[in-house]
């Protein structure tokens, strides 16, 4: 679990996990291979600095801001459990280009990412 002090500043950092999600699959980590994180990784990144938001920033935030974020939890949520909906193969890759679940992943978290005004 992530301290408040591992993040100063909490939200910035949610920002920048966002981001990843919402550019996971796109051209943009090929061109950047340092940049490059598994789908774990992505989720666990997410699942960590959300949590962080919430215990620690939630009364600065808007309804609509927690519910972007609420639903980029519940895709993620859904597409991990254990094999109930989908195979190991949603964690490949190949999938974040092509599954039109990291597709959604994509634009639910760009919609958070607009809903707190930053810029694409």
């Amino acid at each position: 679990m992530l301290e408040k002090e591992d993040s100063p500043d909490p939200v910035r950092e949610l920002r920048r996990v966002l981001h990843q999600l919402a550019d996971a699959g796109s051209a943009q980590p090929a061109l950047f291979p340092d940049d490059a994180v598994s789908a774990a990784e992505l989720v666990r990144d997410f699942d960590q600095r959300a949590q962080v938001v919430r215990e620690t920033c939630a009364d600065e935030l808007s309804a609509s801001q927690m519910d972007s974020l609420t639903a980029v939890e519940h895709k993620l949520s859904t597409m991990a459990r254990d094999g109930a909906e989908f195979d190991a193969d949603m964690w490949t890759d190949e999938a974040l280009r092509t599954s039109e679940h990291w597709s959604d992943v994509r634009r639910l978290a760009g919609a958070a990412l607009d809903e707190f005004g930053l810029d694409r």
